[in-house]
C-alpha cells in the first residue's frame, strides 16, 4: 500500500506544513487541537477580510473584529 496520497492543489514543499497542522490536530493534550482549531479560525477571518478589503466589499457578518 502506497505511503503517499497525491491531492490536488497540494504543492510537495507544503506537505511538511500539511502534516505539521494534522499532527496538531491529533495531538494527545486536548488543549492543543483546540488551540489549533481557533488559531486556524481566526486565519481564516483575517484572510476574509483581507480578501474583501481588496476587492472592496464588506465584509460577512460575524467576521468584524
Amino acid at each position: 500500500m502506497a505511503k503517499t496520497v497525491p491531492v490536488i492543489g497540494v504543492e510537495p514543499a507544503e506537505l511538511a506544513w500539511i502534516r505539521m497542522l494534522v499532527a496538531l490536530l491529533r495531538h494527545s493534550d486536548p488543549v492543543v487541537p483546540e488551540l489549533t482549531r481557533q488559531a486556524l479560525q481566526y486565519l481564516e477571518g483575517a484572510a476574509s477580510r483581507l480578501g474583501t478589503a481588496a476587492s472592496g466589499q464588506r465584509p460577512a457578518p460575524g467576521m468584524r473584529d
